[in-house]
Formats: structure tokens, sequence, C-alpha cells
């Protein structure tokens, strides 16, 4: 590091008072003094503001240090020293290195110190190297050093400590030795402020023990001592009541502060702070945004409480005031309650925070509003009770949401209630939406009969277009079409919501439309389709929630599918098991195909690949899963998988142990669930065909599969269809066509084939990476490009092959990926005269 210094004529060390600034210089001066550098210590003080203090100062401890080392220079005085002793400097430094340390230059600002400062460097004396450490940015010129790389300048971050080395501290200053999570509780509430550990380190070596009941705060006597003596004494009164006042926020801008302070120089005083290094950092970004040191906003806000908390609430208002001025809605709220004034929040959160809600899934933050809103705030805005049913829902809490509506029953029935008055103000439709979200209690808690009653119940009648409204209506009544088999109706009222879901930016909605969209496709065996629409629906998954959250795992269990069918079991693997919740996890949110699919191709993959054991913990441990968390249709579904798969094991006894079990669940079953409902009726039908099979009677059985098939073709679900003549023909002992696109999932019915077996499928399903011959292009694909062919546009082609511009545009990158082209022509030409451009 030695070295390192002596090449620059200036290093520049500027951080906030308590930084480590003095202790950095002096490991600096003790390095250099060892190499037998000649060095010269220079602290300044209080008499260095004066107009010749600095000069004179520095040119005493100069004189000093180069008599000491056999060059007196006594005789210097006057308004001239400085101009003698620069030539006496360059012949010492001709002979040898000189670095001159000046500690604390800040107080010299106000003197002669920047011009003492620029002659020294002016002269560009050889081997003479400034080091200097100050709490502000130094005022003289230095962009000329810079520019010609002569200064070195150490950031304010690099004083910082790091979580290791807030741990060594705590073990060298205290011999106490902090945890990994008191570490970063500790680092966090100093963000790697020197002197706030050292602080921290004299409270725990005077309170054992106190650390680990409280972090360090501002407010802390030994922290509020500090930032008193050493940042606030001396400062104007107008700057600390701007520190004060502007202290309850978390991130301060000019307009912001204005607002708050009722004053209109924050842009001034914000740029006075920065550069005074008063505990104030800017936030990355374009926009002039800051924020104080955590401990100094601490100490701050104690000061601002002490001196009256009326002016709080009002500043916390104005506050909540800007924010709702300038589309921050959810800053909005929480100011409006630190300004006690739940009413008012209840109205904000209503009016401006339900669409961020949903389409970003703030769901704990909303739940804490919903505890700190008194009772009666909250239950007289109906569309915040609304979506607490909403989130318990989804939750899988059905009792508590039937309590809340019952709640919203009886405030509506009473024509004077708050309520009322509300939703006659605003248009809202109670009673539809009661059947609304009675609906989607049905669709996730498995009562599909009784969700539809509900749905029919709406029939002709177009919901109010406020929150989660006509829109959520749509998106509920597609997935209970598509239960139904009904996927006409689905896709059309899917892709209708998430139109809507698109245009108000809400996207929760938008991720549900697409999945169940991509569900329709699987049905209709259009894997490529699937494909495109479940990938777009991961993609903004993980852009706006958490990557182990249940909006990105339904996306993934349906690509899982896809990934399966064409034998790629490891891809499937991984998007299955990341979809399936912890074991002990509590919050299991979402629709029930979010751990079906995933657990029953688990234990499928399994099974093909020769792991059956693997595939049976999977099993138990989601009927397990089931059976505590009272989800019947999951448990009822997960016991025709274990009857089912007990057939295709060749273990008969066992499947007949577990139809017994399962016929037990039958009333409740056909109770809840319509003959319509096909995911679970067909898998039924075929454990039943199964057991008909072993009782003897395989006309039955057939004619019962041969039933399933025709009812799945007409209905236009292809994959089952084909799954189960799959099956038909297993059983008559005749070889079925091929399917172009359908892989893996068509034999979903049959016995696992032996994993060598599988292994060689799977490598013959596995994607080509390199251009293929038109002869590679799937029967859509051909379609496609035959309609290329023809000059038809992506949109024309949509219409003519019924399906949405978006999978045309992947079918249409499929063909030029599998042709090695890269235009529309080239493709065609390709496809006229094969063998072209290879």
């Amino acid at each position: 590091m030695a070295a390192v210094l002596l090449q620059y004529r200036l290093v520049l060390v500027h951080a906030p008072a308590g930084s480590g600034k003095t202790t950095l210089l002096s490991q600096w001066h003790e390095m250099l003094a060892g190499t037998g550098v000649l060095t010269v210590w220079y602290s300044t003080n209080d008499a260095d503001g004066e107009l010749l203090g600095f000069g004179d100062g520095l040119i005493r401890a100069i004189d000093a240090g180069l008599s000491r080392d056999g060059d007196p220079v006594l005789s210097l005085d006057g308004r001239d020293a400085l101009s003698q002793l620069i030539p006496l400097l360059s012949a010492r430094a001709a002979r040898e290195p000189i670095t001159l340390f000046i500690d604390d230059y800040h107080l010299a600002e106000a003197g002669n110190g920047a011009d003492t400062l620029n002659r020294l460097l002016a002269a560009r004396i050889p081997q003479l190297t400034i080091v200097l450490a100050s709490r502000n940015r130094p005022a003289m010129p230095v962009s000329r050093l810079r520019v010609s790389g002569e200064l070195l300048e150490v950031p304010v971050e690099e004083l910082f400590f790091s979580e290791a080395e807030t741990e060594d501290f705590f073990r060298a200053a205290t011999a106490t030795a902090l945890s990994a999570q008191e570490s970063r509780q500790m680092h966090r509430y100093t963000e790697g402020w020197a002197a706030g550990l050292r602080l921290a380190a004299l409270v725990a070596g005077r309170m054992p023990g106190a650390l680990s009941a409280s972090p360090t705060v501002g407010s802390h006597r030994a922290v509020a001592e500090y930032f008193l003596e050493e940042v606030i004494l001396g400062l104007p009164e107008e700057v600390y009541r701007f520190l004060t006042m502007t202290s309850i926020l978390d991130t301060l801008s000019a307009g912001l502060c204005n607002a708050v302070t009722g004053r209109s120089d924050g842009g001034e005083m914000l740029s006075f702070l920065e550069e005074a290094q008063l505990f104030l950092s800017a936030l990355p970004g374009s926009q002039r945004w800051y924020k104080y040191h955590h401990l100094f906003q601490e100490f701050l806000q104690a000061r601002l409480y002490s001196d009256g908390r009326d002016e709080i609430a009002e500043l916390h208002s104005r506050a909540a005031q800007w924010f709702i001025a300038n589309t921050s809605p959810m800053d909005a709220v929480r100011h409006a309650f630190l300004a006690r004034k739940p009413a008012w929040a209840a109205e904000l959160i209503e009016d401006y925070c339900l669409y961020d809600y949903l389409s970003h899934g703030r769901f704990e933050v909303f739940s804490r509003w919903m505890q700190q809103l008194p009772r009666g705030a909250r239950e007289e805005r109906p569309l915040l009770l609304f979506l607490q049913v909403w989130r318990s829902i989804n939750l899988r809490r059905f009792l508590k949401a039937e309590q809340t509506l019952r709640t919203i029953e009886q405030a509506a029935s009473d024509p004077t209630s708050r309520m009322s008055v509300i939703s006659r103000e605003t248009g809202l439709d109670i009673e539809g939406r009661l059947h609304l979200m009675r609906a989607l209690i049905g669709a996730y808690g498995g009562d599909l009969a009784g969700a539809l009653g509900h749905i029919e119940a709406l029939e002709g009648r177009e919901l109010d277009r406020l929150a989660f409204g006509q829109v959520d209506l749509d998106s509920i009544h597609s997935y209970l079409a598509l239960q139904v088999g009904d996927l006409a109706l689905a896709e059309k009222l899917t892709w209708r919501a998430k139109g809507v879901y698109h245009e108000i930016a809400v996207h929760w909605g938008g991720l549900h439309s697409r999945s169940i969209a991509a569900m329709c496709y699987i049905a209709r065996g259009l894997l490529h389709e699937a494909e495109h629409v479940a990938a777009d629906a991961l993609r903004i998954a993980r852009t706006n929630f958490a990557e182990h959250s249940y909006m990105v795992a339904l996306p993934s269990v349906l690509l899982g599918i896809v990934a399966f069918d064409r034998g790629e079991f490891l891809e499937a693997e991984r998007l299955w098991e990341r979809a399936i919740p912890p074991e002990h996890a509590t919050d299991v949110s979402g629709l029930c195909e979010r751990i079906l699919f995933a657990t029953i191709g688990l234990v499928r993959l399994h099974d093909v690949t020769g792991c059956s054991d693997k595939g049976t913990n999977v099993l138990v441990r989601a009927s397990r899963r089931a059976y505590e968390a009272e989800d019947f249709r999951l448990e009822f579904q997960l016991a025709i998988e274990r009857a089912d798969r007990a057939f295709r094991l060749a273990n008969p006894a066992e499947g007949m142990r577990e139809w017994e079990r399962l016929c037990l669940h039958l009333p409740e079953a056909r109770r809840r669930f319509p003959a319509s409902a096909w995911q679970i009726w067909d898998a039924f039908q075929v454990v039943e065909a199964r057991m008909l099979i072993e009782a003897g009677n395989r006309p039955a059985a057939l004619a019962t599969l041969g039933g399933i098939a025709r009812a799945a073709h007409d209905s236009g679900r292809l994959l089952s269809a084909l799954q189960v003549e799959r099956l038909l023909h297993a059983l008559e002992g005749t070889s079925p066509a091929p399917h172009a696109e359908l892989g893996c999932l068509l034999d979903v019915y049959l016995p696992p084939q032996p994993p060598s077996a599988t292994a060689a499928t799977a490598a013959r399903r596995l994607p080509d990476p390199v251009a293929v011959s038109p002869e590679g292009l799937t029967a859509r694909e051909d379609e496609v490009l035959a309609l290329m062919q023809r000059g038809l546009s992506n949109k024309d082609i949509a219409a003519r092959l019924d399906v949405n511009i978006n999978t045309v545009k992947s079918h249409i990158r499929n063909i030029f990926s599998k042709l090695g082209v890269n235009t529309r022509t080239q493709a065609v030409l390709k496809k006229i005269r094969p063998g072209l451009n290879d």
C-alpha cells in the first residue's frame, strides 16, 4: 500500500464523522514511517478556520518535521513563509519522498486552507504526496488531478464495515462473539458505520445482553450524545429544523421535503447536507432521492418527538398528501397511519391501492393494514372487506371468508349504514360480489357444483367496473368452464380477462388468465401453444413476484407438463419440485392445480424412470398434506391416482383396496363435482374400467373407456381422448397411430416402460438444437408454413387457424429455427426447394 500512496499527488478521504478517517490515516502514517519515508502529520483545529490560521499551522508542522530530520527552517516567518518553504520542500523531496498528512481538513475551509493547498499542489513538487481527510468534499479544484491520474479518492463506502468485519470487530472489542443473525442485525442498524459500531460495543460492555434484547438505536444515550457533540452543535437553527422535520421520511426529494417543511429550499438544503456529508446519501437513479443514515434518522426522530407530538401528525399528513399527488399511494397510506388518521388510511387504501395490491401481490402489507384499522373503519368499507375475503380464500381459510361475507351481508341490509351509503355512491354491486366471492370459495375449495351455482345466479348480469369486479367474474368463470370441459368458453373468457388485467397492470390476474389459457391448450393437445403462454406467464411472475411464490409455481407446473411430454425429465422434475411447497409450509395458497399437477407429474416421472419408491413417497406426503388441510378435491384426485397407479404397477390387490377406500368418498364427490368435471371423472372412470377388467367384465370396461374417449373428442379435449385411446389399444393388443406433437403424456395410463427404453424414448424426443429439414416440422407448423407460402399475414393465419396471434408468432419462430432461416421468404423457398442454402 505504501508504494500505491506514493504514486499520487493527492489522496483524498472524505466521509461523515465517525467513519474511521483518522484511524485510516494513522495506519497509513505508521506504515510509511516504518518504511523510512519522511512523513509530516498535521491535525487541524478550530483556530485553523481563521484567515491565516491554517497556513501558519501547516508551515510550523512542516518546519518541525524537516528540522527533526536535519533540515532546520525555523527562520521562516510571515506572509511569505510558504513561498520560501516550497523550494526547501522541493530540494528535500528530490532526495526522498515526503508524505504530508492533514486530518480534519474541513475545519480549515473557512480560512486560507484551500489557498495554501492549491499553492502546494500547483508547485508540483516531485515525490510530495498530500493525504487529506475531511468530513466534507474539499472546495479545491481537483478535476485536473483526477483526469491526469494523480488523485486517489477513497469513497465513503470503502470505510464502512462489512457483515464479516462487524462480527470480527465485536469479537475484538468486546470479547463477545455475535451470532450470524446478530451480526446481520447490527450491520443493518449501523450500516457499517465505524463510530456506530464502537458505540454499540460500549453499550454492550456496560450492559451485557442489551444488544440481544434490542439493537443499538439512534436514541440510545451514547449514540445521541455523539451526534449532538459531533454533528448537531454549530449547525444553523434552520438546518437543524429541516433535519428533524424531514426525519419522518424514509427517502427524501426536494419536492417532498418542501411539502413536509412548508419551505421552498428543499433542493438547496439537500445539496448542502450532501456536500457536508451530514449522514445523507444519494440513492441510485437519475432522480435526486436521498436517505438518512439509519441511526442518524432515529436520533433526529427522537429529538422531534421530544419537541412535540402534535407537529408530527401534521408532518405525516403533509407527506401523505404529497405521495397521493405524486402517485405513490402505498407510501401515502403508511403516512396516514402514522398521522393517526385510520379512517383516512382506509379511504386511501380503497381509492388508490387495490390495483397496486393485486398487481404485485403485496399481501402481507395489506394484512398489516387491516390489523391496524379499527373495526369500524374496516367494516364500513365494502371493497376492503371483499379484498379481505379474497385473501382469506387464497389462503384456503374458507370459514373466515364466509364469516366476513356474512358481515358484509348484514351491514348492506341496513340502508342507513355507512357501507350502504358508500355502495350507492360508488355503484358497488354488493349482491353480485357476494355471489362472485362464493363462486371463488367453491373454485378454490373444491365445491365446483356450488361455485357453478353462484355463477349461474350471475348469468346475464354484468358486475360493476370497480376493482376486481367484472374482470374477476370472467376469470373465475373461465376457470370453472375449464373444469366442466367447455374449453371454448374458458378460452374466450380468460383471454378477455387477460386483456383487462393487462390494461390496468394487474399482474396477478394476468398470470391466472395466462395459466388458464395454457391449461386449455394442454387439454386440446396444443403443447406448443401452452408452452408459449406459460413461459410468458413465468417471465411476468419472476419480474413481479418472489421466486418461490405461488405465482411463479403455477406456470412452472404447466411448463413441467410440456417438458415431461418431450421426455425432458430432469427439467420437468426441477419445475415440479420447485412448485411444491415445503413440507411444513402453512401458507399454501392458490389453485389446486399448483400441487395436484406437480404431485401426479412427479409420481409418473419417477415411475417411468425406474424410481417408484420416490414416487410413492411423493404421493404419500401429498395425500397427508391434503388430508390435514381438509382439501377434499386434492385428497379425492390423489386417491384416484393411488388406485390407478397400483393397477399400472401390476399390483391389482392394492388397486382394489384403494378403490374401496375411494368409493367411501363418492357421495361427497358427486355432491361437489358435476358429471362434466372431466379432470376428476375421466380418471375415476379409467380406474372403474380397470376394476371391471379385474371382475372379468372386459366388454363393459372397453365400452366405458370408449365413452370417455368419444366425450373427450366431442369437447375438443384431444389429450384425454388420445390417452384413453392409447389405453384401449393396449388392452386390445393393437398399435395406435403415432402423434406428431404429443409424446410421453399419451402413455400416462400405461404401465411404465423399463428405464433403458424410457431413456431411449426421451433421447429421441429431445429437441435438436441444429436446424432440421422441413420434414421435421410438426403438423401445425406445416399448416402455418403453407399459409405463409400463400402470402397470409400473421393476423390472417391466426384467424384461419382460430388461434391467438402470439401462438402464430411462436410457430413461426420454431419454423425459422428448424429450417435454419431468418425470413419468411427464405422459409417458403426452403419448403419449395429443399436443400436451398444448405
